[in-house]
């Protein structure tokens, strides 16, 4: 019996590492290449709730905003944006975001930045869904307008 469970655990052993090397080996190579976009605002559709507190920070959750993105993407951008600015134009902001592709949700963003005197600058991930699934582009925010800005950095993709 013990000859058997030994000679069992060989052939598992065996067959489990011949399968992690398989999978290795039909893995395509992942592509690392520089990334542009620009975004540019559309419309502003609200926000969920807002006040300034004692000091006169403004702080607003919820705000929905549309954009259109071209470049190394086209397509749509909506974001829910939370933003917390001082009178002085100091500040922070985070939010999520959907990009459509040709109708199609191909992309989830996320972005974290910062605002001194009023100026934005700050840090994005996008990764793929469905069929862009596979890609992950992270990157800087930075402003060209009011209206415009810029988003640069790597896109990673690793499907086949």
């Amino acid at each position: 019996m013990k000859k058997l469970s030994l000679a069992m655990l060989v052939v598992l052993v065996s067959a489990l590492a011949l399968l992690s090397t398989s999978t290795t080996v039909l893995a395509a190579p992942a592509t690392k290449e520089p990334f542009s976009a620009t975004i540019e605002m559309t419309e502003m559709l609200g926000y969920e709730r807002g006040w300034t507190d004692e000091e006169g920070t403004m702080h607003v959750r919820g705000m929905v905003i549309t954009m259109s993105i071209t470049g190394d993407i086209i397509g749509q951008l909506e974001i829910i944006e939370n933003y917390n600015a001082n009178p002085y134009g100091y500040g922070d902001a985070q939010g999520k975001g959907v990009i459509t592709v040709g109708g199609e949700e191909a992309y989830r963003m996320s972005f974290d930045v910062t605002i001194e005197g009023g100026v934005v600058s700050g840090t994005f991930v996008i990764h793929g869904t469905g069929s862009f699934k596979g890609i992950h582009i992270t990157g800087t925010i930075t402003p060209i307008s009011a209206l415009q800005t810029l988003l640069t950095g790597t896109k990673l993709t690793t499907k086949p």
